[in-house]
């Protein structure tokens, strides 16, 4: 990340802290909009299907969402949790662990954002060093980029007008040590309703993505995909022209399926991770 776009990103954000907090929130809680117990299998790689990822996300309650990161069993997988803000659906705290066997996991890398300040501290807790940086994120409707959408998957569904279309911010925690800015603010991105179809199997709302946070250094393209469930409003599939982890050179996650098997299908999926391995 240049300076140059350091300095930009941090104008963005201060730019917006009148404009958007007098912005109209695109979505309201509703209780009745939840699915608590539902699992969200999902791919994520690039948009050439190269170095793909499950990404499984678990919507424990309402204020509690877990995420499963792997590319093989009994190989390193991430487990992360957040804990929701009902108010503007966010993810003010999310941790970043690693799974361990028996569903066990090791937390190393937390954040969490001061609503009165607006800033949002990172720490990451390596063997050999600790990683500490802050940003200031004031965009009412936020995710954290490299959550791989599980924040914003389980807000989707709360959007009052789905087809008037919407706008979040992203921020990104980019995981290399090396890197002189490792937590920052990306940019606003806005969704452009563009119409109903069948995409996947499913019929969903696809939206033209286009924003600032599209123009930092990692971009690789101007505009991205997004398509929202058009009955249940969760994420069927999202292409990006910005990765989310060093190593990639953009961004796709495809969703493969759904269950609502709850804490016993979760529990059995984090378990079965590591049995029989040596």
């Amino acid at each position: 990340m240049s300076l140059k776009n350091i300095l930009l990103g941090a104008a963005t954000g201060a730019a917006c802290l009148t404009a958007c907090a007098q912005a109209e929130n695109p979505w309201t809680y509703d209780a009745s909009d939840d699915r608590i117990g539902r699992i969200y299998y999902y791919e994520r790689s690039n948009t050439d299907g190269t170095l793909d990822e499950r990404i499984t996300i678990f919507r424990r309650s309402a204020t509690e969402v877990a995420v499963y990161k792997e590319n093989g069993l009994c190989r390193r997988a991430a487990l992360v949790t957040a804990t929701l803000d009902l108010d503007t659906l966010t993810a003010p705290v999310i941790t970043g662990g690693q799974l361990q066997p028996n569903a066990q996991h090791f937390d190393f890398a937390f954040l969490e954002r001061n609503e009165e300040t607006g800033q949002v501290d990172m720490l990451v807790q390596l063997p050999d060093m600790e990683i500490r940086n802050e940003a200031q994120i004031q965009y009412p409707n936020w995710m954290l980029f490299d959550f791989d959408l599980a924040s914003f998957t389980v807000a989707t569904p709360h959007l009052d007008n789905p087809q008037a279309g919407f706008e979040f911010g992203m921020a990104l925690l980019w995981a290399d040590p090396s890197a002189p800015d490792p937590f920052y603010w990306m940019g606003d991105v806005s969704a452009e309703f563009e119409g109903q179809a069948q995409h996947l199997g499913v019929t969903s709302l696809e939206y033209r993505l286009t924003g600032s946070a599209f123009e930092i250094e990692l971009s690789t393209g101007e505009e991205g995909r997004l398509w929202l469930d058009a009955e249940d409003g969760h994420v069927v599939d999202a292409v990006m022209p910005v990765p989310n982890h060093p190593g990639y050179t953009d961004f796709r996650l495809r969703l493969l399926d759904i269950s609502d098997g709850g804490e016993a299908e979760w529990a059995a999926l984090l378990t079965a991770h590591f049995e029989g391995c040596e």
